[in-house]
Order: C-alpha cells, then structure tokens, then sequence
C-alpha cells in the first residue's frame, strides 16, 4: 500500500485548512479500502460536509454521521447547484462527477477547486483539472492526513470546525430521511405501492447485518434516503449504465460475504436479464432475499422518452399480455415465492424470508407512474 511523501501531505493539510469552505466527495475506494473511519475523521477534523459520489454503487460514506448529506445526483444542474456554496471540491476514491445523459450546463462550478485523491490513475485530472492530485492508496492517505491535519489545525480552527458540523445537523442525512419518511406516510394507501413509501418501509426493516444489493434503477432511487450505510461491505448498487447484474450478483456477494443475510432489490425489468441465477441460489442454499420491485413495465426508459423527448407514445416498454408470472418462476427455479400487493405485508414478509435462512422471493407490485 502507498502514501504521499510528507511533503505532499503538509501541502495537501494546509490547502485543506485554508479553504473557505471545503466539501468531500466519498467514492468508491472507501468502500473497496474500508476507509470510511478514516474519512469521517477527516470530516469531523475540517468540519466539512460530505456527499457521496454521482453514482452511488457501494457503501461509500457512513450515512448516519452528523456530516454526510447524502449523493449526489447525475443531474447536472442540481450538482452544480448543491456544489456552489464550496470554494474546494475534495474527491476521495471518487469518480468525478460522472453523469448519466448530455446537458450543456457544467456540474462543476467555476468558483470550485478540485483536490483528488485515488489509486485509480485514469480518474486523476479526466473529468476536470485538478489543483492537487494525488496517486495513493485512500486509506493509507486519509490515515497519514488526519494525524498531519490534526497537528496542523489551530484551536480557533477546531471551533470552527465543531461550530460547523453543528450546523449541518438540520440537512444533514439523518434529518432529511425525517422528513422525507413523513413525505412518504402520505402514500401509504396507494395501491399500487408508491416506489418511495416501499423503500422506506425496506429502510426500517432491514437489518444492520444486512448486504443490500440494488437495482430497481427508477423504483429505487430514493432507497439510499432511507437505507442506512453502516459498514464499507453492506451496498452493492448499479456501477454502470447497463443492467442485469443483480440476480447473480446476490449470489457472488453472499459467497463472498458468509454468514450474512443479503437483500437484493430488482426492478423486474432488470431481473428477467439473469433470472435463471435463482436456480444457483437455490442450488447453494444462500440466504438471499430477493425483493422484487414490479411496475410491469421499464419504467426508466419511460421516464427518460417523457423528459427527453417530450413523448409518452412507449413501444416495447410494458411487460404485459402476458404478464411474467415471478412467483411461479421463481418456484420453478426452486426458490420459494410470494406475490405482495398490500403494503403492510411487506415488513412481515420481508423478516419471514430473512428469518428463514434460505433463498426467497417476494414479488412486490409498485407503480409504474403512468396509470398503467
């Protein structure tokens, strides 16, 4: 593993400590690193808030600590807008800023600087030129700093710093999933389930020993507002725009991570591009819950045909007539199944199939956001 010499480390503290107001960007290589203590203290050290990276693929952030204010977007002008206030962007294991579609506004503020820190050299200075950039293992990095930053730091400093995290705890994660729990409440008698009142209720329900893996892609998008990342090996997400990794995917995480019960929660679109994997789960007998997120339809293609191209006319979009019977697909893969369409089902029906030790899908209706 590598550092920064010290002479690097002095220059990098003191950029830190002289920025107006700093921000951190926590990406991919905390998580790979188990780097997360190591970046929280460099947040409590600075005072600085933190966002996790545009594309949210792992556990990169702790998102109960008083400085984590959730991810980005891969909106372009709401990136640039949550990044303006910042006079320092500072990247840690971070993709930089990568986006999902074209637009003509840029994310990154002109008023912005931006510090990298990766092992990833194709990340230093791609997206945008970098004031400091520095190739080293994060971990070790963020490790070496704090104790640089922690000497450096000036006891007028340290007040600001704690002056600052103070303020951050009326947006920060933890108050933001308050109120958007209470947002939620509000359709919690839809039927279909409204996508966001289903992943609050998945928030509540799972467990902190718990390995989410994700891809709902639109149903889930709000599951990280509620979802709380506890440990650097607990979420596993959508790294690219490509989809059909998730079914196979619970199945390599659990033998990697034995002894822990795994959630994976699939859009039904994204499911049917692996399904047979099921087979595999219950061939090894792996406590993986699959949890279905089913809108009969590709929800996002929808979205995107809407916003982009001004249209609702969606061809080939619907899984419909014949509807894909999951349950029964499941069974045939020897994996046990059950169809939810009542929200309270879902919290008792999710503990059960966890409970149970062994591989189960619960096919949950949701939305599809057109009246369909």
């Amino acid at each position: 593993m590598t550092r920064p010499s010290d002479a690097s480390l002095d220059k990098l503290a003191v950029r830190l400590l002289t920025a107006r107001n700093p921000v951190l960007i926590a990406g991919h290589e905390l998580a790979t690193r188990d780097a997360l203590k190591e970046a929280a203290q460099l947040a409590e050290l600075l005072g600085a808030p933190v966002l996790q990276q545009t594309v949210p693929y792992g556990a990169h952030f702790l998102s109960e600590h008083p400085a984590f204010l959730g991810a980005l977007t891969r909106s372009q002008q709401q990136v640039k807008a949550a990044l303006e206030p910042y006079d320092l962007a500072v990247f840690l294991g971070a993709d930089v800023l990568r986006m999902s579609v074209f637009s003509a506004v840029d994310p990154l503020p002109d008023s912005t600087a931006v510090v990298q820190i990766s092992e990833r050299d194709w990340e230093l200075g791609k997206n945008y030129a970098a004031e400091i950039a520095i190739k080293a293992d994060v971990k070790e990095t963020l490790r070496a700093l704090v104790s640089v930053v922690r000497t450096k730091r000036s006891a007028e400093r340290a007040v600001e710093s704690s002056r600052r995290l103070n303020e951050l705890k009326s947006r920060n994660w933890s108050a933001t999933r308050e109120r958007l729990t209470k947002d939620a409440l509000a359709a919690a008698d839809a039927v279909p389930m409204d996508p966001r009142y289903l992943m609050s209720l998945i928030g509540k329900a799972v467990p902190a020993d718990a390995v989410v893996v994700e891809e709902g892609l639109w149903s889930t998008n709000s599951l990280l507002s509620f979802l709380p990342l506890r440990d650097a090996q607990g979420f596993y997400g959508l790294a690219s725009g490509g989809i059909g990794f998730a079914v196979a995917g619970a199945v390599g995480i659990s033998l990697a991570q034995p002894g822990r019960p795994v959630v994976a929660i699939i859009g039904d679109g994204s499911a049917m591009y692996g399904i047979q994997a099921l087979w595999t789960a219950a061939h090894l007998k792996l406590p993986i819950t699959y949890l279905i997120t089913n809108n009969s339809s590709y929800r996002i293609l929808k979205e995107r045909l809407k916003s982009m191209r001004g249209t609702d006319r969606f061809i080939g979009m619907d899984l419909r007539n014949p509807t894909i019977d999951m349950v029964g697909l499941a069974q045939s893969l020897g994996v046990r199944a059950k169809r939810i369409t009542d929200p309270n089902e879902v919290v008792p029906a999710l503990r059960t199939a966890m409970a149970s030790g062994e591989p189960s899908l619960l096919d949950v209706a949701v939305s599809d956001g057109f009246g369909a």
